[in-house]
């Protein structure tokens, strides 16, 4: 009888204890549901509210006075206007899209006045440029450690510790209620536009970098995601086409004015904005979320004019380093009876008489060069220089990259490859803008020595330059002839020719990587400036009057 008692309470027991853990675990599991419940509600809900981003691109030193009269300052407009379209308020943020500087001015000082004057203005975040490498690491360090925003590129990576801390791959930024987080993007060819110093690596899968960014956004529980880019459009359309989450994409580098509304893999929508170039327009974006969806999108366009407020204090802060700088550069050296002009629309796409200019001067200079070739890419100042005094500074506007001269010894079959690939940075109708496969419009080079024709109806040059495969070595150059002191003869496509190049396109710069691969015993760096051979020829010849001869002719 008492076993069977024991056996009885033991049963009972048993029984208790199974409903008070039924009980427990039906208690613990509806807390559980119901918290879920709640925070998928919320998490489906998403954020709700509005976002004002403001952004003006590629300034690339443009920081100063806009005309001779004015009192004011560029920097100083863009910083008044930026504070006026709400900078301060909780629910604005400000982002730069790359090339902060450029030329002698960034040069001199180290590219700190324009981090300075940009952090005033009250940049939120900025992405690196192409230009951030035109000198070396050095100046980038000075300029980014003295910046009060933060520098981004995910696709790059320093070797140097101070640079690679400095420089992050995303920031997450507070506007309001929202969490927005930011992520650089510098264009993949970067090798193209500069020589990429040692220790940095540029990693060329953007899509994968950018999903991986986006996810590691997403685990941290941002509202919003903005791609802040510096690079070309088809690469920022592919960027939006190819990776879900993206609700803003930022741009620069094109120097272009455009916006584009581009479905992702998930089926949202990412909208695409660009601003120009040299602070000429700031551009409001202004974004509705609902739910964590965007609804509604708009943009204001601002131009930069000089009947704009200004920010004394930003002026007061750059116009001191600009006149100490112009002070010692202002007195003229020459004087020019035509206008220079050094537009891209011209430079890029046919024979300039600034290009002349350049090129005459280097071929004429130099001992023993035949021919002289310089890419428009590093003829800046996208203007025409008018008739009159020229000072140093003036020839800053048209060279500002202190590159030095490289006598290449060449083959003429090698020299009209060359002008192929030249010829391929022209876009003529029907040909797709922005082709990786052919150079872009900065690789137009400007010529001294040669004279040819540009048939548009030939094939052009294309290559694949991620392997520097040549996919097609173009027939467009014809009547291809050299300058000699006989005369102008037919280019012997065996006999060998000295041509100088800056030490940009001897490095294979702008796609040029056939000069690159010619061998170093047949290159001899001159380490003669370009920028002081033109101001000592021009010292010497002027008054000059250069006129365009028909050495470049582009038919059809």
């Amino acid at each position: 009888m008492k076993e069977s008692s024991g056996l009885k309470s033991v049963t009972v027991i048993g029984l208790l204890l199974v409903v008070i853990l039924l009980i427990f675990s039906v208690f613990v599991l509806e807390n559980a549901f119901s918290g879920s419940d709640e925070g998928n509600a919320e998490d489906i809900a998403g954020y709700s509210g509005n976002l004002r981003v403001l952004t003006t691109p590629d300034i690339h030193s443009h920081l100063f006075s806009m005309s001779e009269n004015d009192t004011g300052t560029r920097i100083g407009r863009i910083g008044a206007l930026a504070e006026t379209l709400g900078e301060k308020n909780e629910d604005t943020i400000y982002l730069f899209a790359g090339d902060l500087g450029e030329g002698g001015f960034y040069h001199m000082y180290s590219g700190v006045p324009e981090a300075g004057a940009y952090s005033m203005a009250g940049i939120d975040a900025a992405v690196l440029g192409n230009h951030a490498f035109d000198f070396n690491n050095s100046l980038l360090k000075v300029w980014a450690t003295n910046a009060s925003f933060p520098i981004l590129c995910a696709n790059i990576d320093f070797s140097d510790d101070v640079l690679n801390e400095t420089v992050k791959d995303y920031v997450i930024l507070d506007s309001g209620d929202a969490k927005i987080g930011v992520f650089g993007i510098l264009l993949p060819q970067l090798g193209e536009f500069v020589e990429i110093p040692g220790g940095v690596v540029i990693y060329e899968n953007t899509t994968a970098i950018a999903e991986s960014v986006v996810k590691e956004l997403e685990d941290q529980d941002v509202d919003v995601i903005i791609a802040l880019t510096h690079q070309y459009e088809d690469e920022d359309v592919e960027l939006a086409e190819s990776v879900s989450g993206i609700d803003l994409i930022i741009g620069g580098h094109d120097h272009l004015v455009w916006n584009r509304t581009v479905t992702a893999p998930d089926g949202s929508s990412t909208l695409i904005v660009h601003a120009g170039k040299y602070g000429e327009e700031t551009d409001s974006v202004d974004l509705v979320f609902e739910n964590g969806e965007v609804t509604g999108t708009s943009i204001e366009r601002y131009q930069i004019t000089e009947d704009m407020p200004v920010d004394p204090e930003i002026t007061s802060f750059i116009m001191p380093y600009y006149e100490n700088y112009t002070s010692s550069l202002s007195e003229p050296i020459g004087k020019t009876l035509v206008p220079l002009d050094a537009t891209y629309e011209t430079i890029r796409t046919n024979e300039s008489n600034a290009g002349d200019l350049i090129t005459d001067a280097i071929r004429t200079n130099v001992p023993g060069v035949d021919i002289a070739l310089i890419n428009s890419g590093s003829i800046r100042g996208d203007c025409i220089i008018p008739a009159g005094e020229m000072s140093y500074l003036t020839l800053e506007t048209l060279l500002p990259f202190e590159n030095m001269i490289v006598t290449v010894q060449m083959t003429g079959d090698e020299v009209k490859d060359t002008l192929e690939r030249s010829a391929s940075a022209i876009v003529f109708p029907g040909e797709e803008e922005g082709n990786v496969h052919k150079l872009s419009s900065g690789g137009f080079l400007q010529v001294s020595g040669v004279r040819f024709d540009i048939n548009s109806s030939g094939e052009s040059f294309t290559a694949d330059f991620n392997n520097d495969t040549i996919i097609s070595k173009g027939d467009r150059i014809e009547n291809l002839t050299v300058v000699t002191t006989d005369g102008i003869a037919p280019i012997d496509p065996d006999a060998v020719y000295t041509v100088a190049v800056n030490d940009y396109l001897a490095g294979g710069g702008n796609g040029y990587t056939n000069i690159r691969a010619i061998s170093d015993d047949k290159k001899v760096n001159t380490e003669i400036n370009v920028i002081g051979l033109l101001a000592s020829d021009i010292e010497e010849n002027s008054p000059i009057s250069p006129e365009c001869d028909g050495r470049i002719r582009v038919l059809g």
